[in-house]
Parts: structure tokens; C-alpha cells; sequence
């Protein structure tokens, strides 16, 4: 019982910071949002989330998929072809109107087959 408390705790701490930030955060934005200051700010800032975005996204893709470094030997591992499999699933997902139920049907195929085959 106290492990669970103890975890609590410590989730807590880890969430409770930001959370409240974030809450002091949108209520002065909503208060100032008129601003040409502020929107001069939130204008600014566009470019900048998107480059961290596109950066956190390029280092995990860089991780996934090429953990050793770019090489040739990479494209010769099936899990490279899994983990382009996944990413493409995800694409599919994003960017086409494909219902949710599909996508999870077709991973259950794979996975299974997968499971099978013993990759």
C-alpha cells in the first residue's frame, strides 16, 4: 500500500508542475490574446515549435530505425521493414479518412503473422 501511495507521489510531481504552469499560462494568454505583443510572440514561436517537433520526430526516427548508424547493412534487418510497416500504418492513419477499427484489425494480422513466423 505505501508502494502505491509512493507512486502516486511521485507521479504527481512529476505532473503537477507543469500542469499548473500550463493552467497560469492560458489564463494570462486569455486575458492578453488581443495583444500585438502577444501576438507578435505566439507568431514568433510557430516556427520554432515546428522546428522541435521536426527535431524530436528526426531523433526518434533516427533511433527506430537506424540505432547502428546509416548503412546498407540496416536495410537487410527485418525489423527495419517492421518498423517501416508501422510508420507507413501510421501515415495511413494520419493523413486518410481509414477508420481506427481497420488499422487495429490489419496490426492484429501482422502482429500475428509476425508472432508466427517467428521475426
Amino acid at each position: 500500500l505505501l508502494s502505491v501511495f509512493g507512486s502516486f507521489c511521485a507521479t504527481m510531481g512529476v505532473v503537477l508542475p507543469s500542469f499548473v504552469i500550463i493552467l497560469i499560462v492560458a489564463k494570462c494568454y486569455d486575458k492578453f490574446k488581443e495583444s500585438r505583443i502577444v501576438k507578435g510572440c505566439m507568431t514568433g514561436l510557430k516556427p520554432a515549435v515546428v522546428g522541435l517537433i521536426a527535431n524530436a520526430v528526426l531523433g526518434v526516427l533516427m533511433t527506430v530505425f537506424f540505432p547502428a548508424g546509416i548503412s546498407l547493412a540496416v536495410f537487410t534487418n527485418v525489423s527495419f521493414y517492421i518498423y517501416a510497416a508501422i510508420f507507413g500504418i501510421m501515415l495511413l492513419l494520419a493523413f486518410k479518412k481509414v477508420h481506427p477499427i481497420i488499422i487495429v484489425c490489419l496490426s492484429a494480422v501482422a502482429g500475428i503473422a509476425v508472432g508466427y513466423f517467428g521475426f
